[in-house]
């Protein structure tokens, strides 16, 4: 839970939602981030548009009750700001400012803004690279692969 938070990547609630859709229904509309729409999209536009029908119904319809009934996602969930907020934006600026002597300025856009940038297109490239590009020895049919590189 505090990694995912760290890494600004969604409530892990939403993530493992996601993230199961992504697996049952891999290159289909009902995957949050199909390859078949494009490199830009399976990398990061599928979290700058809005979710196709299909995804959120198919979200609607998997069972998440396992997430539900764990306390340290639900707590997640319902507090996601409260311990966003310190732990994005506070602990990365604040802890270079007073112990190392950094500016504000150096602070915030190279400990939170340049590892938020890093932070999310290395996981983004699980999406868009590991689609599209890479080795397929199982079955040369579908779009996920193996890629060494990421």
């Amino acid at each position: 839970m505090l990694c995912t938070t760290i890494a600004f990547q969604m409530p892990f609630f939403y993530w493992t939602r996601d993230h199961r859709l992504h697996h049952k229904y891999t290159e289909t509309n009902a995957d949050p981030h199909n390859s078949k729409r494009g490199f830009f999209f399976s990398h990061v536009g599928w979290l700058l548009v809005q979710k196709h029908p299909e995804v959120l119904e198919k979200g609607r319809q998997l069972d998440l009750s396992d997430l539900l009934e764990d306390p340290v996602v639900a707590f997640q969930k319902k507090h996601y700001l409260n311990i966003l907020i310190p732990i994005i934006l506070g602990f990365p600026t604040v802890v270079p400012m007073y112990l190392w002597g950094e500016s504000f300025s150096n602070a915030w856009h190279i400990a939170l803004v340049l590892r938020y940038i890093c932070t999310v297109n290395a996981a983004a490239l699980v999406n868009s690279v590991a689609h599209m590009w890479g080795q397929r020895p199982y079955d040369k049919f579908i779009q996920p692969s193996q890629n060494l590189g990421v």
